[in-house]
């Protein structure tokens, strides 16, 4: 069993508890997330719309990526017209938008979910 450190559970997107199981299901495009862990059973959600919280996480991404995107271009193509913004920067947004669904996802559960780090419990679901 590989042991992970909070941020390497953020980053791999992994139960904040056990720091094992998946938050979301395989697969490409926007993430679906599981209900519960499937590798120790505790139940992500802890209240109805829990990860509401994590559009504000969204946000704060997505304002991140207009400032660094806006910058760049400013510097790299020298102050160009507003359209050049735009056609460079609504495309990055969309194409980042499953990455930033799923990061601020993983952070706000980590950061929030008020969950207690057991590894013990991922070896106990593993062995029955």
């Amino acid at each position: 069993m590989q042991k992970r450190t909070k941020l390497q559970a953020i980053l791999q997107c992994k139960c904040p508890r056990c720091r094992q199981g998946d938050l979301f299901e395989k697969g490409f495009g926007f993430p679906k997330p599981h209900k519960n862990c499937p590798i120790c059973g505790v139940r992500y959600e802890k209240e109805p719309d829990f990860f509401q919280g994590a559009m504000y996480v969204s946000y704060a991404f997505s304002v991140a990526l207009f400032l660094v995107a806006g910058f760049a271009t400013y510097y790299i193509f020298n102050d160009p017209e507003p359209w050049v913004y735009m056609a460079i920067i609504i495309p990055l947004v969309l194409v980042f938008a499953p990455f930033n669904l799923r990061y601020s996802k993983s952070l706000f559960i980590h950061i929030f979910g008020d969950f207690e780090y057991q590894p013990e419990k991922a070896i106990e679901k593993q062995d029955t």
